[in-house]
């Protein structure tokens, strides 16, 4: 068989699907994905962008469902949470 083909049976096989959801899970969900962005140094326009743009399909469906005013908040209040504390200056 060729290395680009899998077989009926290929337990490897990616599969994906659309689960149903209980309410609140797309809250977290987007929840969870901002805070992991944030987390790995991402601004708040790169994530926008993120959200905004209809080829990240998981981020694009919350800015659908949510609106854009949701996203912003979420960015903006999960970044506040994970932003490096300000350290006081020390004199010379």
């Amino acid at each position: 068989m060729p290395r680009d083909e899998s077989a009926e049976e290929d337990p490897l096989e990616l599969v994906g699907m659309v689960m149903p959801g209980e309410p609140g899970q797309l809250e977290a969900m987007a929840e969870c994905l901002v805070e992991e962005y944030v987390r790995l140094g991402w601004d708040g326009e790169r994530l926008m962008a993120l959200f905004a743009t209809p080829m990240f399909m998981a981020t694009h469906r919350i800015y659908r469902q949510k609106g854009e005013d949701y996203v912003r908040a979420l960015i903006q209040r999960i970044s506040a949470k994970w932003r490096p504390a300000a350290t006081p200056s020390h004199p010379a």
